[in-house]
């Protein structure tokens, strides 16, 4: 069996020898570290005055040795902290921690929870990705040009300007923080939004899809499966007879919003809803945002007599004020909706027809019979920029001006 190592900051076996008449060496090995042995020796006029005075040289070495561990303790402790805080440094100059910064700022100022919610889902699944880790103040134009650039060449103009969007509100946040010396964003190239020609459906093809989505909701007889829950034939009367309404603003109506005993039945638009995912500040799931998608968009409508009949025979979920809602009273959820309807014009064989479309062709037919201006109120625009370049449908036939041109008729 081995002798046991020695500990550190012990000796072991003290040997003396003479050297000469009236002296003496002592000699002892001591353990400095885990590592590392040392031989230490003392003379003396005599084997115990030697051996007396190594003692006194192993205990000062001992004490030296623990002074000299502390402090490197101590300088181990100090470089850690000083990497941790580097590191956090760092990460406070990164692009994910500044751009939650600004969310957070965001929040705090009222953002609607459908604008944050869209945000968090384009920092997730894209901006964090490509960007998250890097320090915020070493990201340039090219990169951020660059990194449009794919988004605008795959076709996805849309998805392209919501991220130019963002990045500039987030880089506009971290240059009034100073954390850049400027916002790099706003100097990348601009990107044209795609241009497409408003398509308003005709009666005919209005029509069929009512024809359609009614099949879907009454079964024929013998034919199997669960009635249909959704009720997607009383979601298109009411975004058509609503003015328009989008998805999201229909599925939000609640009783309360609605006036359908008045001389004049009205609606009015004062929500819509969105689903959150992954906010520990708002929850998850489905909510009703008690908001608009801009403050223009908070509107009263007076809805046709029509939508008033079929509003008031309309069955209530007296576990919900919601119009629309399921069984336990929650809001119903778009991708629901789109199933629904998705499964009633595949039945009928029809395609190319989406929820939106409902909209253009309101606005199409309110600029036609009362103007432009009628159709931006009725839609819940701003102003009616958006309106004749997103909505209306151009007739082809343009003003009778022939009065005007007779002018020009050769004499």
């Amino acid at each position: 069996m081995g002798r046991k190592p020695l500990e550190v900051g012990h000796y072991g076996h003290i040997r003396t020898e003479m050297l000469a008449k009236s002296k003496w060496t002592a000699t002892a090995t001591m353990r400095d570290s885990e590592t590392a042995t040392r031989r230490i020796s003392a003379q003396g006029s005599s084997p115990s005055e030697a051996k007396r005075l190594l003692k006194l040289k192993l205990e000062a070495r001992k004490e030296d040795n623990e002074a000299q561990a502390v402090l490197g303790l101590k300088r181990a402790e100090d470089e850690r902290q000083a990497a941790d805080e580097a590191k956090r440094a760092l990460n406070r100059r990164t692009f994910a921690y500044v751009a939650h910064r600004w969310l957070k700022a965001a929040r705090s100022k009222g953002m609607a929870l459908s604008s944050l919610v869209r945000y968090q889902d384009l920092l997730r699944l894209h901006l964090e990705p490509a960007f998250g880790d890097e320090d915020i103040s070493a990201i340039d134009i090219v990169q951020l040009d660059d990194f449009l650039q794919e988004f605008v060449e795959r076709g996805q103009i849309s998805q392209a300007r919501s991220l130019r969007s963002l990045l500039m509100n987030v880089f506009g946040y971290a240059h009034k923080k100073q954390f850049v010396p400027f916002n790099p964003a706003r100097a990348t190239d601009s990107i044209k939004p795609k241009t497409s020609t408003p398509t308003a459906l005709t009666g005919v093809e209005l029509e069929s899809i009512r024809d359609a989505v009614a099949r879907y909701m009454r079964p024929e007889p013998g034919r199997g499966g669960p009635t249909p829950s959704v009720p997607v034939d009383l979601i298109i009367d009411t975004m058509l007879g609503g003015g328009g309404l989008r998805i999201g603003e229909a599925l939000a109506l609640r009783w309360t919003d609605l006036d359908l005993e008045g001389e004049e039945p009205t609606l009015r638009v004062l929500g819509t809803t969105v689903e959150v995912r992954n906010d520990q500040n708002n929850g998850t799931g489905l909510h009703r945002q008690p908001r608009t998608k801009t403050k223009s968009s908070m509107r009263a409508v007076r809805v046709p007599e029509w939508l008033r009949t079929r509003l008031a025979e309309a069955p209530r979920n007296p576990n919900s004020d919601l119009v629309f809602c399921t069984k336990s009273g929650k809001p119903l959820s778009r991708s629901n909706v789109y199933r629904a309807l998705k499964k009633a014009l595949d039945d009928a064989g029809i395609e190319h027809f989406v929820l939106h479309d409902l909209r253009k062709t309101v606005a199409t037919a309110v600029d036609k019979y009362e103007g432009l201006a009628a159709a931006s109120s009725i839609l819940g625009h701003s102003n009616t920029v958006i309106t004749q370049a997103s909505y209306v449908e151009r007739a082809e036939l343009k003003a009778d001006v022939r009065a005007t041109l007779d002018a020009f008729a050769p004499r």
